[in-house]
Formats: structure tokens, C-alpha cells, sequence
């Protein structure tokens, strides 16, 4: 018994100290070289990469050529899996190593990217490229395929268990994610599928009084804005069949996330140089996130930022100029109603002539281990009228009736640079909105700001001026005249220069004025983001600190305009559990806070009420639809609140007649029993961190214990979709955070040692590396100190280690 016990004993000492030696090399094993010396024959002269603490690297080299040379080096060392998985998503080769998944939802990805053509597209525009714009491209592959074909056995450990290999890229390939990135702003397909399938149900005079909200609050009150929106005057047809399955893909949730950001003057700093402050929002739960930080000091330029797989710096500053991000969802796409002709089904009517469609065949492999093959081919016939690709005939549910086309800017009006690849090089204010307005794939709201102390913001991308139609709803083609005029000039995009009040900033919202003459958009953001950036920003006088601040800022203006709505009508009811939460919002301070209940309450509230009022129009399908997107109908919502009297509050279902207050109530009966039924009677666990988490996951996407070994984690979250500090919930899926701020960044260009910034994942993409997230803590906690180190003392101070690249000698 005691030799069992001594032998018992033994087994699990030695298998603690197997399991312990393992942990301890699991981050070395397949790591990259990070410090000593590398040969790398493609570069001219020797490259140092140092890195601090953070493993953020920061590149020295003797010229631009050898510094993109080696960022695409140090991309595939920190990043290689990330960026294989997106040049797959971007040019629709998922399926090929991840198979089909559940319900071909990988497989559909892959052809939704074939049909919208990102890689066709990219294709395109290299041919008219500029040989600058060009060679920073194929400076910055030169790296990354030499790490991937150099150093095959430093490769993440994730391609050995996804069981595949990273392939040399293509400039196509890379210049694809850039098409991709600018899709994901490129406005409002999804609300003109919403639109379209709304309208079919309950008319165009009805969509009309619900129709989205596109407010600029530097132009009118917002608290009197309401009323019919202005529908294109078209009329749609109406026996075409629902595109609802297209919008059960991918894209259903397109268009929902987005950033803050504001740029403060020097003289309002109370300094001599601007202050620019950036956090873009977007789905960053999947571990490290989508922003590699990168410093790169040459001779030409110094600059530290971030960048998404991407040569140069997107976010960030140089000596001279700082630059951030939001979404501008300047309207860039339009669908169209074709019109089959009846008597050739492979053709279109444009007016009275009928056209063939053109037609491409794309092959998609499919991993698929029960083939003799282990994979198989699905052909995608691709058929395209003047506008551009048939987005209708991918979903197996829409039959041949449903035929739209689809229209994308960035893809009609190509532009011979990127942009971007100079806006890192800008030493003013002027030079920077000129590499903006070159700026034609992504539609982005820049904020800038010089060490001048001079700020301005302006819009890149292209957008139609649009000759007839608004963009809000699918054009039916009838006479083949084209409603697209060309497109909006780069110079007279929306933005300002040098405002008097001494800042300028952007949250999504509509920023084009009133007198704008062409339709730059229909959606947007709530205002609540912006109309509190202006609230904080009101004061003679801000600081850096304050502007860093800002970001964690927790007041949310819908609450304040609403939950006061809520509480009266709650406060005069019958029952006591509704005067329970009637006194619980009346005492509220409309800080959405980790540790509160009045959070939890008011959003399930809105949630069930929303839900109330528009289900008994237009069915549970179709209401989900329209409230799944939240730039649709929040707004308009929130002027229907304010206003009180809406027809809409009357359930058509019923013979009584309801008004605001009846539904108050009776949403706030079902919000009590959701909440109860999903988190129970005690109510400490109806806090708002307690139900609104973020549930971050590492590369290898695992469940439980070992999900939280290589990187899972939840995260209790203050804030809402409608405060600056960001995380917005899908409404169907509450309240699971899905966007937040994917980077906080702060840039005074008064400190020339250092940027304050965090990341709420970590600089290296690679299970089991330390740096994989390791600043989420700081990312939560608003006195943290992190930073991206700027002069050569601070990257000296705070240098971790050094990896020399050496040329070919």
C-alpha cells in the first residue's frame, strides 16, 4: 500500500513538473527570434528592431525602403496567423483550410468577398497605382514573404493546429484588405436591405414615419428634430422577392460599430501644439486585436502608430503631425432593382434596351474531409450589370425573382495613390488633408493636428453625387439613365479647418451641413457621442490629461433624455415592481457603471419597448431586421419618445387603443421577467458589469479551461453604445459587448518623448506569448499609464531587447 502511495505520489509530483516545464516553454516553442542578429539578405543596410516592455517594436533604419522591408519582417513574427486568416477573408479563401462551417457560414463569407470582388477589385487598381504608392507595397511583401518563406520554423504554433500553412502573398492579396477594411465603412447596404424588406411589409408612406435619422448637431436642435423623412420618390416594386436571407449573412450587423475622435488646439490646450485624441470602435474580442503597433524611425520621417496588416502607420504621429480615425458612413454603395427582360432571362432591361449580363466563374475550395479528395469545388457564377455584381442569386432562398445589383464607389472611382502611404510623411496640417483627399478606399473621418497648434478634420473616400434617389432605399432602374453624376470632389468632402472654438471631432455622426448640396448620407450615429464630446469639450480650456479622460467618460445622453420618460410613467403605475424601477431610474445619475442597476433596467427596457412598438407593424422577422442594426431606428426612436403622441405606440394587435405610458409599462413587466428568468431573483447580479461583459477569445478560439489558458478571458464593462466610453451590444443579443474601442490613444504633440496609448489586447498575435494580452488591464483603467515611446531616450530608457537584420554581405 505504501509503495503504491510513494509511487501515487511520485506520478503526480513528476506530472506537475512536466505540466510546469511545459507552461514555461510553451511561449518559447516556434517563437520568433527577437533579439541578436538576422541575416536578411533583402534589405541595403542593417535594420534594428527594439522592443519594450509591451513587445511593441520600433524599426531603425537608414532608409524608407529598408524600414518597410522590415515592417513586413516584423509583421509575420508577431502577426502571421492574424494575417493569413484575413487575406483569406478578404479574397474568400476561408473554406479552403477552415471547410464550410455550421450552415456554410464560412463558405457564404468566401462568396459574399468573390461577388463584392475585393481582390478583383485590388487587381484594378494596381494597374493604375503611381510606382511610389507601388513600390511601398511590394517593399513591405519583400518582408513578409521572406519571414514566411525563411523561417518556416518560427511560424505561429496556431497554423500547426489549424492545420495549414501561410502562403507568399500577392500585392493583390495585400491590397484586397485594404478593400476589405473600406468595405466595412462604406455605408448603408445592410439599412437599404432593411428599408427594402420593411417597405415590402408595411408600405413606403409608413417607412417614411420610421425611416433612419441622419443628424448634424453642429447644424440644428436635436431635441426638435422629428417628423416624415424625405423616401425617394420612386415607386419599388413590390413583387420581388424579400432579400431577407441576404441579410441573415454576414453583413447583417454591418455598419454598427464606430470610433471618437477630436483634435485640440494648441491655444486651447493652453500649450503650443495640438492634442489629438482617437479611439476607434470595432469587434476587437478576438485576441490581440486588429492594430499592430509599430514604431519606424528613419532618416525621412519618425513615427509610431498602429497599422492592420497595412505598410506605414494608419493612427499615430510623427515629428510634426498627429492623425486619427472614425468611420465617416459617407453613403458610397447604392442597390438597384433590375428589371429582367421577360422574354431573355440571361439579359436586363435599362429602359426599353435589353443587355446581356456579364458573366465570371469563381471556384471556391472547400476542405471537406469525407471527399476522396479532401476538398471540393463550388462554382460561383457571378453575373453583373452596368452597376456592378448581382448580389441576389448567392442565397438559395431568394429563387430567380429577387435580382439587385450593387454599386460601390471605391471600386468605380479608383485613384491612381493609396493616401495613406503619405500621410505618415505629412509635416503640417495642409500636407496632411492633401494625403486624406488621396485617400479613396476607406471612408473615414480624419482628425488632424500640427505642432503649430492648428487642427482640422476632414472626410476621406469617394462618394456619388447622386442625380437622382437618396440612397436610403434600393434605386428601381426604369428609363437606363444613370443616377449617379460622378463623384463628390475630394476637396469638398465634408470637414474644417482651424474652427474658432478651437477643436473639431467626429462620433459617427452626420457631419456634413445643412446646405450640403449633394446627399453625402442617410446613416449615421445617434447623436448622444458627439453632442457629449461638445459637452466636455465646452471649457475655455483643455488638458491632455482631460482629453485622455474623456475616452472612459460613462454620461449617456439618450438616458438623460428618456429614462425621466420612463420613470414617470413607472412612478404613477399600480404595481409596485414598476414603481420599484420608476425610483430606481428617478435617482439615477445616467452614468452607465459598472456597479449599478439603473444600466440593466434602462436598456431592457428599450430593448422590450422598441420591440413592443414596431412588432405588431410589420411581424416579429421583419421588426428584427429593422431594430438589428441600431443607426436604423435609434434615433428616430428617441424623437418618438421625446414627442410622446406616435401612432406607433398603439398595438394594431389589440382593440384598445395604447399610448406611450400603457407600453412604458407593459415593456417593463417583460424586461423584469427577462432579467429574472436569465439572472435570477437577486438583483446584485442585475449590476451592469455583472450582465455587460466583453468575452475576449485567443487565437485558437478553444472553450473553457483551455480556452482560458490560451487566451479567453470576460471582461465586466461600464458604458453603452451611447456613451464615449463604447460597448454596444447587438440588440438581439444582449448585452454581449461586440464593439469598443479597438485602441485609446492620446497624442500630444507637446511631448516629444511619448504617446499615451493602450491596446485592449496586446501587440503580438501568438498563443502563449505574453504580449498577447497583456494591456487589458490598462486598457480598463483610466489612471493606467501605457505608452507608445517616440524619442530616442524614451525607445532607448524603455528598449526590452534588440534584433539586429543584417543584409547579405
Amino acid at each position: 500500500m505504501r509503495l503504491l502511495l510513494r509511487a501515487t505520489v511520485v506520478a503526480v509530483v513528476l506530472l506537475f513538473i512536466t505540466v510546469i516545464v511545459i507552461w514555461l516553454a510553451l511561449p518559447h516553442m516556434t517563437d520568433r527570434k527577437v533579439s541578436g542578429e538576422l541575416a536578411l539578405p533583402i534589405l541595403d543596410e542593417p535594420v534594428s528592431v527594439v522592443r519594450d516592455a509591451n513587445g511593441m517594436p520600433y524599426i531603425y533604419a537608414e532608409s524608407l525602403d529598408d524600414a518597410f522591408r522590415a515592417q513586413g519582417f516584423v509583421a509575420g513574427q508577431d502577426r502571421l496567423f492574424q494575417l493569413e486568416v484575413a487575406k483569406r477573408a478578404a479574397t474568400g479563401r476561408l473554406a479552403e483550410v477552415l471547410g464550410a462551417g455550421p450552415d456554410d457560414v464560412i463558405l457564404d463569407l468566401d462568396k459574399e468577398a468573390r461577388v463584392v470582388g475585393f481582390e478583383r477589385i485590388a487587381r484594378q487598381q494596381l494597374q493604375i497605382l503611381t510606382p511610389v504608392s507601388h513600390r511601398q507595397l511590394s517593399l513591405y511583401l519583400e518582408g513578409l514573404n521572406t519571414y514566411i518563406t525563411t523561417r518556416e520554423s518560427t511560424h505561429p504554433l496556431e497554423f500547426s493546429l489549424a492545420g495549414f500553412s501561410p502562403e507568399p502573398w500577392s500585392e493583390a492579396e495585400l491590397l484586397a484588405i485594404a478593400f476589405y477594411l473600406g468595405w466595412g465603412s462604406s455605408g448603408n447596404m445592410n439599412a437599404e436591405l432593411v428599408a427594402f424588406e420593411v417597405i415590402r411589409e408595411i408600405g413606403a408612406a409608413a417607412f417614411a414615419e420610421i425611416a433612419p435619422l441622419a443628424i448634424n448637431p453642429d447644424d440644428v436642435d436635436v431635441s426638435q428634430v422629428n417628423g416624415i423623412a424625405t423616401v425617394a420618390p420612386h415607386e419599388m416594386s413590390m413583387n420581388i422577392a424579400s432579400p431577407a436571407a441576404w441579410t441573415r449573412g454576414g453583413w447583417r450587423q454591418l455598419g454598427v460599430g464606430g470610433s471618437n475622435n477630436w483634435a485640440i488646439s494648441g491655444e486651447k490646450a493652453g500649450m503650443t501644439a495640438a492634442v489629438v485624441t482617437n479611439d476607434p470602435h470595432l469587434d476587437s474580442r478576438s485576441l490581440p486585436g486588429p492594430w499592430h503597433p509599430v514604431g519606424i524611425i528613419t532618416p525621412e520621417v519618425r513615427v509610431v502608430g498602429v497599422t492592420a496588416g497595412l505598410p506605414g502607420v494608419v493612427i499615430g504621429r510623427n515629428e510634426h503631425v498627429a492623425f486619427g480615425v472614425t468611420n465617416a458612413y459617407a453613403d458610397t454603395v447604392d442597390l438597384y432593382i433590375e428589371r429582367l427582360d421577360p422574354d431573355r432571362s440571361d439579359h436586363y432591361l435599362e429602359g426599353k434596351v435589353s443587355i446581356p449580363f456579364d458573366v465570371i466563374t469563381e471556384r471556391i475550395r472547400v476542405s471537406d474531409p469525407a471527399s476522396e479528395k479532401g476538398y471540393r469545388d463550388v462554382t460561383l457564377d457571378i453575373r453583373f450589370t452596368r452597376r456592378g455584381p448581382v448580389i441576389t442569386d448567392h442565397r438559395e432562398e431568394l429563387g430567380d425573382e429577387a435580382v439587385l445589383s450593387l454599386r460601390w464607389a471605391s471600386a468605380e472611382y479608383l485613384g491612381d495613390t493609396l493616401g495613406l502611404d503619405t500621410l505618415m510623411l505629412a509635416s503640417n496640417v495642409d500636407e496632411a488633408l492633401e494625403s486624406v483627399s488621396n485617400t479613396n478606399i476607406v471612408s473615414l473621418n480624419f482628425v488632424v493636428g500640427d505642432t503649430s497648434g492648428r487642427v482640422a478634420r476632414h472626410a476621406s473616400g469617394v462618394a456619388p453625387k447622386r442625380l437622382s434617389g437618396d440612397g436610403m432605399v434600393p434605386f428601381l432602374v426604369t428609363d437606363g439613365v444613370d443616377n449617379w453624376g460622378g463623384r463628390i470632389p475630394a476637396v469638398n468632402m465634408p470637414g474644417e479647418v482651424d474652427p474658432k472654438h478651437g477643436w473639431t471631432g467626429s462620433a459617427n455622426h452626420m457631419t456634413a451641413p445643412a446646405d450640403y448640396p449633394w446627399v453625402y448620407t442617410t446613416y449615421a450615429s445617434p447623436t448622444y457621442r458627439y453632442q457629449r464630446i461638445k459637452e466636455l469639450l465646452s471649457a475655455p480650456r483643455v488638458t491632455a490629461e482631460e482629453v485622455w479622460t474623456a475616452q472612459y467618460d460613462t454620461l449617456n445622453l439618450f438616458a438623460r433624455d428618456i429614462a425621466p420618460i420612463l420613470a414617470d410613467a413607472l412612478n404613477t403605475a399600480d404595481e409596485a415592481s414598476l414603481n420599484r424601477v420608476g425610483a430606481i431610474l428617478s435617482e439615477w445619475d445616467y452614468r452607465d457603471d459598472a456597479q449599478l442597476i439603473a444600466p440593466t433596467l434602462f436598456q431592457e427596457v428599450i430593448r422590450q419597448l422598441a420591440k413592443a412598438t414596431f412588432i405588431d407593424e410589420m411581424g416579429e422577422e421583419i421588426s428584427a431586421a429593422y431594430l438589428s442594426n441600431w443607426y436604423v431606428w435609434q434615433q428616430r426612436f428617441d424623437a418618438m419618445l421625446q414627442e410622446g403622441n406616435s401612432r406607433w405606440f398603439d398595438d394594431q394587435r389589440t382593440d384598445a387603443v395604447e399610448n406611450l405610458t400603457t407600453l412604458i409599462r407593459h415593456a417593463t413587466a417583460s424586461a423584469l421577467t427577462r432579467l429574472t428568468t436569465e439572472y435570477g431573483e437577486d438583483r446584485t447580479n442585475w449590476q451592469w458589469g455583472e450582465v455587460h461583459r466583453i468575452e475576449f477569445v485567443g487565437p485558437l478560439r478553444l472553450k473553457g479551461w483551455l480556452g482560458e489558458l490560451t487566451g479567453n478571458r470576460s471582461v465586466a464593462m461600464s458604458g453603452s453604445g451611447e456613451t464615449l466610453l463604447r460597448a454596444l451590444y447587438p440588440q438581439d443579443q444582449p448585452f454581449d459587448s461586440k464593439w469598443f474601442a479597438s485602441l485609446r490613444m492620446t497624442a500630444d504633440l507637446n511631448d516629444s518623448h511619448k504617446v499615451r496609448a493602450v491596446l485592449p489586447g496586446g501587440s503580438v498575435g501568438r498563443t502563449f506569448n505574453p504580449h498577447l494580452a497583456d494591456q487589458t488591464s490598462d486598457w480598463m483603467d483610466p489612471k493606467a499609464r501605457q505608452y507608445w515611446w517616440f524619442s530616442d531616450e524614451a525607445i532607448e530608457a524603455n528598449t526590452v531587447s534588440r534584433l539586429i537584420l543584417l543584409p547579405d554581405q
